[in-house]
């Protein structure tokens, strides 16, 4: 409900691979942002929630939601005992007057917008909601993780992490809150407003929680890295061996357990102790982390083409389809954003394949034509225009 292009939509999703077609700027996009949205509390796209609220006149209360049911098909969890999950997120957009003519802070255009999520009716905090529903989205931003900064390829890791591990998600959480306060301080001490010896207590903090980070961190990305070399030979065609190789801040080579992580992190706060009183900023730890990704041994970024770039994409997002499913014991739910465009016939055949495998699968499309009959008859297909959504009958799409 006003969510978007959305005035008010329910659908009944069918197992299987759904398929939302339609001219560009309809709304498909917007379908699968919703669901992503209810796996992970954040949007994939927007950089406010205020963008996600359907506009409406700026002088009036509105109120938005995005919810679903989902039905389990795996042994729920000891502590649920229910067959299904209810999940729904709510936005209250406030006006706020604005005498100056200026924009508050989390406000855009004299609108304020508050989050509320509630799981099974029960209110919660995002974080709770995370690894409720699995879900893995891929979108054409998503080379962004190959050519964008560390931060994405941070973020990247830390949603895939979260969604199986509230101890990370949570620890996560403390550790930027370590941070702020570590940068206050050394920004002080840069000033000459604090002492140095307060930095200890702020170190022990950091050590502990960025172990933890880093050692998860490691696990993953060693395993996601041996999921994705098979997936992306598959889709390329070609034998290129393909790694995904992480990148920590500090040295891990000699680093069998979390403990030796935590005496890393030390080491290295106390090796770069004087370029970070000197600049006023944390230069160590799991914040300044990133991810390298290798295609016959060559950097991707520097060497790759758009098209080889994109496969390896592909690949890490299969991948971590599949991390998830092996980890939970579940299926996620697959996500693919016009994916097929500006891939060849075989690469769009050997996504399908995959995409056919998991229980429920949501593709969209502006042109049917990159899907071939063995897997469009398989599909239940959607037409969308201008934010309204019915079964494809043969007529009422463009695309066809």
């Amino acid at each position: 409900m006003n969510f978007r292009n959305y005035e008010h939509l329910e659908l009944d999703l069918k197992p299987g691979m759904v398929l939302f077609q339609g001219d560009n700027g309809q709304g498909k996009s917007n379908l699968l942002e919703a669901i992503y949205m209810l796996a992970v509390a954040k949007s994939a796209r927007a950089s406010t929630d205020r963008e996600l609220v359907r506009r409406q006149p700026v002088d009036e209360e509105t109120y938005s939601r995005i919810s679903a049911i989902v039905d389990r098909v795996a042994e729920p969890k000891e502590d649920r005992d229910d067959s299904s999950l209810r999940l729904q997120i709510d936005f209250s957009s406030t006006p706020i007057p604005l005498e100056d003519g200026s924009e508050n802070l989390g406000s855009i255009g004299g609108i304020s917008v508050q989050k509320y999520i509630r799981v099974n009716g029960v209110p919660r905090r995002a974080s709770y909601l995370v690894g409720q529903l699995n879900a893995v989205m891929f979108t054409a931003d998503d080379l962004e993780l190959v050519y964008g900064s560390p931060a994405i390829r941070r973020r990247y890791m830390d949603i895939l992490i979260s969604q199986l591990d509230q101890q990370y998600l949570r620890t996560l959480q403390r550790y930027q809150r370590v941070l702020t306060q570590r940068n206050s301080l050394l920004k002080a001490i840069r000033e000459g407003r604090s002492h140095e010896g307060e930095l200890a207590f702020w170190d022990e903090q950091l050590v502990s929680e960025g172990e933890y980070i880093i050692g998860q961190r490691r696990l993953c990305i060693q395993e996601l890295s041996e999921m994705a070399a098979p997936i992306q030979q598959g889709l390329s065609g070609n034998g290129d061996p393909f790694q995904i190789i992480y990148q920590p801040n500090v040295s891990l080579n000699d680093c069998a357990d979390q403990r030796a992580i935590g005496e890393s992190i030390q080491a290295s706060l106390l090796e770069r102790r004087r370029r970070e009183l000197a600049q006023g900023v944390t230069v160590t730890g799991p914040h300044r982390d990133d991810l390298v990704m290798l295609l016959g041994g060559m950097d991707v970024e520097a060497y790759a083409s758009r098209g080889q770039s994109r496969t390896v994409v592909l690949a890490m997002k299969l991948a971590e389809a599949g991390y998830l499913k092996a980890r939970r014991g579940q299926e996620p739910i697959l996500l693919l954003d016009d994916v097929l465009s500006e891939l060849d016939t075989q690469r769009r055949e050997h996504v399908l394949d995959q995409a056919s495998q998991y229980q429920q699968s949501f593709l969209t499309t502006a042109d049917v034509g990159n899907i071939d009959q063995h897997h469009l008859s398989a599909m239940t297909r959607y037409a969308v225009k201008s934010g309204t959504v019915q079964p494809y009958d043969g007529t009422n799409d463009a695309t066809k």
